[in-house]
């Protein structure tokens, strides 16, 4: 009698890497949101549909267009940081990303409802490394496949499979507005393995 065994790992989706951001970079970030998310180049993310004006980023809608946006040294500085803790040379990021960056805010009374990414190339899985870079005064929680993330600090990278789990962030609430920096990159199945496992 033959047995089948399945040999495969569960593989996780989504982790924290503690202390991955300085300090001066956390600084440099969100006065770099807070000098320019009054510009043009912020639009509503339309993330929740029941209070609109409340979350606003630098991912655009048309895929194929990205601005050449003027992002912080410290913002190229951590995305290469990322590519070479992970060894990342040569991966895309999603179109829509300029310089394979987002940054968003949110402000009191908005979430982000439930959703799963999109895929952007071929036989690959879109992957966020999330800096929160500031707390709201309140909620502004991720929830990853049902799982809320509360102890997140701004040095802190989140970082998970969007295109393969439902996510959402819970409402914020308060004056201190929510902060976050997103690198977004288009990987294969080998290099998702690698990092997730």
């Amino acid at each position: 009698m033959r047995v089948s065994v399945n040999t495969s790992l569960k593989m996780s989706k989504s982790f924290i890497l503690r202390n991955f951001l300085f300090k001066d970079d956390v600084e440099a970030l969100n006065q770099w949101t807070l000098d320019n998310c009054h510009l043009d180049f912020f639009e509503d993310a339309c993330m929740d549909p029941d209070n609109h004006g409340t979350r606003f980023t630098t991912r655009f809608p048309n895929e194929e267009i990205a601005p050449n946006l003027n992002y912080p040294k410290s913002a190229h500085a951590v995305r290469q940081r990322i590519i070479n803790y992970f060894h990342l040379e040569g991966y895309k990021s999603p179109p829509s990303y300029s310089h394979g960056i987002v940054n968003g805010i949110g402000y009191d009374g908005g979430r982000i409802e439930n959703h799963i990414d999109p895929t952007y190339y071929p036989n690959t899985k879109t992957v966020h490394f999330n800096a929160i870079t500031q707390q709201a005064h309140k909620g502004g929680h991720t929830i990853i496949g049902g799982v809320e993330y509360t102890d997140i600090n701004s040095t802190d990278l989140l970082i998970y499979q969007v295109s393969e789990i439902h996510h959402e962030v819970t409402p914020t609430e308060g004056d201190t507005a929510r902060i976050l920096w997103v690198f977004g990159f288009c990987l294969d199945d080998e290099k998702v393995q690698e990092i997730f496992l």
